[in-house]
């Protein structure tokens, strides 16, 4: 039976070429990288060296590079780390706002909610029925107390990809235009809205260019980019400050303690540069694969609906809802037939539909019906008919049941 994995963007499998480097520091070279003895001493270069690659990548500085544990990590440091830190400075929870919206990752909406408990101020930027930001109501939603806006490069469900660049210009505008700083009981001055991207879904296919986004805080992580698992990074802008969420011994500048993961760190770097030198070619290959697979499911069954929007999509992504539909079991009778595929965020285990589809508003069914093909780097059109195929076939299958 045909085996073909469809779900690259709950995670990707581990590149070869990352497994050879990092095997080298899991075997001969195991130094920790904060002794001092030259067997940490050339750990600690392996470290600031895979820094300096994962700066290239995003066109930064070394300086601006945190080593995580994952992406998830990264979000809760950027979020919890920025209000922390306005905290410890003085200033009251409930005179700070921070603005994002609901189709974010799990990862983003939950420290949002946990601050929000604290008293903070939360607003929700609103999307349109293709899935992509209202920069009208973000304009609207902006306001003296605000302290970070946490939107999404690209969305990993419906692969939506978000104008970070004009948000970025939104918020730029705001500060220009507004009439100043504004100083709260606290005594505290507010400082400029820091913006905060996840970006774990965009490296693959997208250009990461800090100078050209105009952001401030960029979450990235291993296992989306065919690196390892176990490893993220934050991009923090020179000049930016937030305050730790794990303490101990000081590590990455003092914001993330624990011994550094070097053979991960160091695999990180090499799945960049992969990344970095393949998108092009890879983003034209897949994107003709997407298209073959959307426009095949949407002519052979009646009802599908295309979830997000079309153009401003990501190369991999395919996000069909489809009526009349138990989606689970339809992803396991295509599990059955060899085809890994999922309904939705694979962190969402206790939900029953897809909060992100219900975002978009259109028929009630879509947010429950929804499935996510996501192709990769070893999906061939042969995969890609063959799923389809298949698919066709489980979806009359279900339907001749009814």
């Amino acid at each position: 039976m045909k085996q073909v994995y469809l779900d690259n963007a709950s995670i990707t499998p581990t590149d070869k070429r990352v497994l050879r480097v990092m095997k080298k520091y899991y075997g001969a070279e195991y130094g920790n990288p904060s002794s001092i003895h030259s067997v940490g001493v050339k750990a600690k270069i392996v470290v600031e060296e895979a820094r300096k690659k994962c700066a290239h990548f995003l066109r930064a500085h070394a300086d601006e590079i945190i080593f995580t544990a994952s992406g998830t990590e990264a979000n809760v440091l950027a979020i919890e780390g920025t209000v922390r830190k306005l905290f410890e400075s003085g200033r009251a929870y409930d005179d700070m706002h921070i603005i994002t919206s609901r189709v974010e990752h799990q990862s983003i909406l939950e420290p949002v909610a946990y601050l929000a408990r604290l008293g903070v101020q939360v607003d929700y930027v609103g999307v349109d029925q293709m899935g992509l930001f209202d920069l009208v109501d973000l304009k609207n939603k902006l306001r003296p107390e605000t302290v970070l806006v946490s939107l999404m490069m690209v969305n990993n469900e419906i692969g939506a990809i978000q104008p970070i660049r004009e948000i970025a210009k939104v918020i730029r505008r705001f500060c220009t235009h507004d009439s100043g700083p504004t100083t709260f009981e606290s005594g505290i001055l507010n400082p400029k809205p820091i913006l905060h991207t996840d970006a774990s879904q965009a490296p693959l296919y997208l250009e990461l260019d800090t100078n050209i986004l105009g952001v401030d805080m960029i979450t990235l992580d291993g296992h989306k980019v065919y690196g390892p698992k176990g490893i993220g990074m934050l991009y923090i802008k020179r000049g930016e400050e937030l305050a730790p969420i794990i303490s101990g011994g000081g590590q990455e500048s003092g914001l993330r303690s624990g011994t550094e993961n070097v053979p991960a760190i160091a695999g990180l770097a090499v799945a960049f540069e992969i990344a970095e030198k393949e998108r092009g070619k890879e983003s034209a290959r897949l994107t003709i694969l997407r298209e073959l697979a959307i426009s095949n499911i949407i002519s052979e069954i009646p009802g599908a609906v295309l979830n997000g929007d079309k153009i401003h999509r990501l190369s991999n992504n395919i996000n069909i809802s489809i009526p009349n539909i138990d989606a689970e079991f339809l992803v396991l009778q295509l599990d059955a037939r060899g085809i890994s595929c999922s309904t939705k965020s694979s962190c969402l285990k206790d939900e029953s539909e897809s909060y992100v589809i219900r975002e978009l508003g259109g028929e009630h069914w879509r947010a429950k019906n929804s499935i996510r093909l996501s192709i990769g780097r070893k999906t061939t059109k042969s995969d890609v008919e063959y799923v389809v195929k298949e698919l066709v076939k489980a979806v009359r299958k279900q339907n001749i049941k009814k």
